[in-house]
């Protein structure tokens, strides 16, 4: 059994059990498409943060979701690199969209405050940052909020997407693999993201190589559909050749 399969199980398990607080073990194998006797094992050394009950897998009294609040605290240094290339793209009056995430407020942090630029965003995290910069008009894709990601949900199909032209986009993801492409936690973040995509004429993907070789539960793009991947020195080779042969590329 591939650790890296097991691990991504745990993890899709992880995310279905922030929207619900169980699932019957039959359904879940159903849907990761593994036994139920395969989902035992993967569960069995998942460290007591979940487990089974009548059937039932349900999360562990006292055990941690997935917030944004606790993402923002890992790979600090490679989300700072990150984020110092990325803003060295932002000029003057540029419209630009920052996606949801714990990356891209670092792209923000690196913006000088004297540039005047439009910036959207469907986050809260990214207004909190964006709002420091004195001469950037926001523009908020509002809608329901989810508080665990802080990501506005939009409940009028994209809402004010749909009339703005959006020169530079900086996209955010949790997993990226070669097969299955690009991929991120929530499905409430995917319909924005792909309109940011269809939309934008330059796409940036921001992620550090600890996303890479990772599939998350909401597929939103592939790799050729970016202009730029920016990333950090400990990126595998292999993904360094894919991008090249997708013409995609690599900023570190």
């Amino acid at each position: 059994m591939s650790e890296s399969n097991k691990n991504n199980r745990i993890n899709n398990i992880r995310h279905i059990l922030l929207e619900n607080s169980s699932i019957h073990l039959r359904d879940a194998a159903k849907a990761l498409k593994v036994s139920e006797m395969t989902l035992r094992r993967d569960l069995a050394g998942s460290e007591n943060e979940i487990q089974i009950l009548g059937g039932y897998i349900t999360r562990a009294p006292g055990a941690s979701g997935y917030y944004v609040s606790s993402q923002s605290q890992q790979r600090i240094a490679e989300k700072r690199r990150i984020g110092k290339i990325a803003a060295s793209f932002i000029e003057n009056h540029d419209t630009v969209f920052f996606d949801c995430g714990t990356t891209t407020p670092f792209v923000v942090d690196f913006i000088p405050d004297h540039l005047e630029f439009t910036a959207i965003c469907n986050s809260l995290n990214l207004v909190l940052s964006l709002q420091r910069k004195p001469n950037c008009t926001i523009i908020l894709c509002g809608g329901r909020l989810h508080r665990r990601n802080q990501v506005f949900e939009s409940l009028e199909e994209i809402g004010v997407l749909n009339g703005l032209r959006i020169g530079k986009a900086f996209v955010s993801a949790a997993g990226i693999d070669a097969q299955c492409g690009v991929t991120c936690f929530n499905m409430e973040e995917v319909p924005v993201k792909k309109r940011v995509i269809a939309q934008a004429q330059r796409r940036f993907l921001l992620a550090d190589h600890s996303k890479f070789g990772i599939v998350r539960a909401a597929h939103f793009a592939d790799l050729r559909e970016f202009h730029y991947v920016i990333s950090d020195e400990a990126l595998p080779d292999h993904y360094r050749t894919l991008l090249e042969k997708e013409n995609t590329e690599l900023l570190i």
